[in-house]
């Protein structure tokens, strides 16, 4: 009777067991299972713990730069008027060898086609250039030169605004010529700086703006008029 007890004891025993065992595994399998971190891809060359910088143009990289400012004066423009000595030796040296490159090739000496748009390009800086040229030219037998270097300064006199610039080309114009080939194209330069002395000193002054201007005159009153 003793030994019926002690199987049926056993029994119960690994009944409850078992089952305990059965409800404590369902309930692990019920669990959501945690996501595991991805491990970080390591470029060549990184050390481990070592921070990656964000890329260019990425937020954590653009840093406010100031915009660079310049500070340097700008240099003023020169204005020539055409009187002798506004230029440098060097400036009136390189003047000198475009006239006498163009001159050559007028002549046919050394075909030089960007001599002839320097040429054309020069301003009234040049007129004392020019006019040394051309006393150098009247000479030839030649007119192709003095008439182009000639027609040069009647154009250029055009565009003078110093009435002291018509005299200087007058009074050195074919100083020492008085015969020629080309005597003619030395007067034609010398009477239009003639006419462009009278236009300038017959232009009316240009008004200026007066540092204080009149007050508006007050309306007067007569002594009967009421306010």
């Amino acid at each position: 009777m003793s030994s019926l007890i002690r199987r049926l004891t056993l029994l119960l025993v690994a009944g409850l067991t078992a089952t305990f065992v059965v409800n404590a595994t369902g309930q692990d399998a019920r669990k959501p299972a945690t996501p595991q971190p991805a491990p970080s891809q390591k470029t060549a060359g990184e050390k481990p713990g070592q921070s990656v910088a964000p890329p260019n143009g990425s937020p954590g990289n653009q840093e406010s730069k100031p915009s660079p400012q310049s500070s340097a004066t700008p240099v003023p423009r020169r204005v020539f008027t055409g009187r002798p000595g506004e230029l440098e030796p060097e400036e009136e040296d390189r003047i000198d060898a475009i006239i006498d490159r163009f001159i050559q090739h007028d002549l046919g000496v050394r075909p030089d086609p960007k001599a002839v748009q320097e040429f054309q390009a020069l301003g009234v800086e040049a007129i004392p250039a020019l006019v040394r040229a051309l006393n150098r030219t009247a000479p030839l037998a030649q007119k192709c030169p003095p008439a182009m270097i000639a027609k040069k300064l009647n154009s250029l006199l055009l565009r003078v605004q110093d009435p002291e610039v018509c005299d200087f080309v007058r009074r050195e114009v074919g100083a020492g010529i008085r015969s020629g080939p080309n005597v003619a194209f030395l007067d034609s330069v010398r009477f239009n700086a003639m006419l462009r002395k009278r236009q300038l000193l017959s232009q009316p002054p240009t008004p200026t703006k007066s540092l204080f201007p009149a007050e508006p005159e007050k309306p007067t009153r007569s002594p009967g008029e009421k306010p």
